[in-house]
Formats: C-alpha cells, structure tokens, sequence
C-alpha cells in the first residue's frame, strides 16, 4: 500500500510539471528541412534584401499552438519539442533560399528591402484533433529611401496531418513554402509592372 501511495504521488508530481502544456508523442527539435530549391528559375532578385519582423516573443524556441475551442487569445507551447532556432530566422533563411534574395543585415549594393511583419506562425486547433498551421503578416517592398513600393497582406493555412508538434511543425513548414511561392509571384508581378525598377532581377547567364 505504501509503494502504491508513493507511485500515485510521483504521478500527480509528473503532472503538474506538465504545467498545462499539450502532450505529444513527437519529441524532438524541428527546423525546416533540407534547403527548398530556388523558385525563381530565370532570376534572382540580387539587388533585394529581406528582413523579418516579428513580436518579441518569436525570439523563443517554442512550437506554439492555440486552442480554438478552449480560449483562443492563450498562446502555449508543446512542453518536449521546440525549434532549432528562432523561427523568425528559420523563415528567412527558407524564403532565401526561394528567392535568392539577400540577408537585411548587410544593405551593400541593394536597391530595395523585402520586408514581412510576421504577426501568426502557430498551430491552431479547431478540435481536439484538427489543427492547421497558420502563417500572416503584412510584406512590404521599401526602396533605397525607406519609402513604401508595394504591400500586401498575406494568410496562410496548411492542415496538420497529426494533433501533436510533428504535424504542427510539418503543416507551418508547408505554409512557409507557400509563403515563398506567394511572394515570388508578387515581386514578379511587381517587376513586370515597373514597380522595381531601382531593385530589378539579375538575370542567370
């Protein structure tokens, strides 16, 4: 009787360690895969930088994740999977390489600035098994001046095959992709009409 009350108090400690965050049968630290290959197969866009902003607390490793049937407005984190690194910086270095657009630390010898507001990069689960990943914010195409060419509101949303960090990581890696064929149609449109004229493609020799 004794080992059983020890045993049942191990488990109600567990527990509230636990703190309320979601358990998944997916442990482990995700970042977005191999490099994605380069969209813009005729051009890149060498006299355009990219910068991403994003809330303070996208600094953080976490896989974030709301319940929608629960109270939207709390943002929690899965307790034993995280990012390899912030995914504000995970996110650019994708869209470099769709793009092959340059980094916005160093503006040497470019025309313009790509830059995206991040404001949502979270699973969103509906129930407690549907979930999707969601990806908004606002992309803006600014010249040499900081003046405003374009902008351009963006959501996306991919299904999570899985109720858990994988399928959360998996469905906002896809919607990252997305982003990247969202933006490389934009910024063609964009040069198409005139409006880069002071950051235009490289042509490829």
């Amino acid at each position: 009787m004794k080992k059983l009350s020890i045993c049942l108090a191990a488990c109600a400690l567990l527990a509230a360690c636990a703190g309320g965050t979601r358990n998944t049968r997916s442990a482990g630290t995700y970042d977005f895969g191999l490099p994605a290959a380069r969209l813009a197969t005729g051009a890149s866009w060498s006299k355009l930088a990219l910068e991403i902003r994003a809330p303070f607390w996208f600094d953080s490793l976490s896989i974030e994740y709301r319940l929608l049937y629960d109270d939207p407005l709390q943002l929690r984190s899965y307790a034993a999977s995280r990012w390899a690194g912030a995914p504000g910086l995970l996110l650019a270095q994708r869209l470099r390489q769709q793009l092959g657009v340059l980094s916005g630390g160093g503006r040497t010898a470019v025309g313009c600035l790509l830059r995206l507001e991040l404001q949502e990069f979270s699973q969103v689960f509906d129930t407690p098994l549907l979930s999707r990943g969601v990806l908004q914010g606002t992309a803006s195409v600014l010249d040499a001046r900081q003046q405003i060419v374009a902008e351009r509101w963006l959501s996306i949303e991919q299904p999570a095959a899985s109720a858990d960090a994988s399928g959360g990581v998996r469905a906002l890696v896809s919607a990252s992709d997305e982003l990247g064929r969202q933006l490389a149609g934009w910024l063609q449109e964009l040069e198409e009409l005139g409006r880069l004229k002071h950051c235009p493609a490289a042509m490829a020799g």
